[in-house]
């Protein structure tokens, strides 16, 4: 049963990254559109990639809060769940 839940969390982070994907590049064919400039089209991709690398580093992230926590609050079972 836990494969089947994990094999099921994969593929939904998948599509949640795939969705996140198509809408940064609709942002920035719409800014594009909209604006008809080179500056705001940039910012839109940029924002859109700091997005994306957020999103798929958040295991990374969450690791190394938990790091963080620990060390500061002195203690060896201090953890942050979901």
């Amino acid at each position: 049963m836990t494969n089947i839940l994990n094999g099921l969390l994969g593929d939904a982070r998948q599509v949640i990254i795939g969705a996140l994907v198509v809408t940064a590049m609709v942002m920035v064919i719409a800014t594009w559109a909209r604006t008809r400039s080179l500056v705001p089209t940039v910012g839109a991709a940029v924002l859109g990639g700091v997005v994306l690398g957020i999103v798929t580093s958040y295991s990374s992230i969450k690791t190394e809060t938990n790091k963080d926590v620990t060390r500061y609050s002195g203690t060896t079972n201090a953890t942050v769940d979901d």
